[in-house]
């Protein structure tokens, strides 16, 4: 499937800056709609990554009955303290676009990830949501 007119398309999606850098932004299954806006979960693990009271993050969608899916955040707090819900919307709402603000923060103890570091995004679910292996 992924072979297609002598190309091997990985699902990889991509930007290229002005400089002529490519810079990997995420996957096409990755990628959340919501409302018919394109969300890409690396755009807003990168806002809450830069908080200091983040010391994780990982972003998926979840079902929304009106928009389709919506954005929301799993994250790893760096103290005691937890994470402060309102503290890391507004963050968020200051460099992103409305949208793309999660609709809710999960605080949790570990991001799982691969051996080599990558998310492992279908380990993660609301409690209220169905667990996928």
């Amino acid at each position: 499937e992924v072979l297609a007119h002598g190309w091997y398309h990985t699902g990889d999606l991509a930007r290229r800056d002005e400089n002529g850098f490519i810079r990997i932004s995420g996957r096409i299954k990755e990628m959340i709609i919501r409302g018919g806006e394109n969300i890409y979960p690396a755009e807003i693990e990168d806002v809450l990554m830069s908080c200091e009271c983040v010391a994780d993050a990982a972003v998926v969608a979840a079902p929304h009955e009106a928009l389709g899916e919506v954005p929301i955040a799993f994250v790893v707090a760096a103290n005691d303290d937890g994470i402060d819900e309102d503290d890391l919307r507004s963050r968020c709402a200051a460099v992103l676009s409305y949208f793309k603000v999660p609709a809710e923060f999960i605080e949790v103890t570990v991001i799982p990830r691969t051996g080599s570091g990558k998310i492992q995004r279908h380990r993660l679910h609301r409690p209220d949501m169905a667990v996928t292996t």
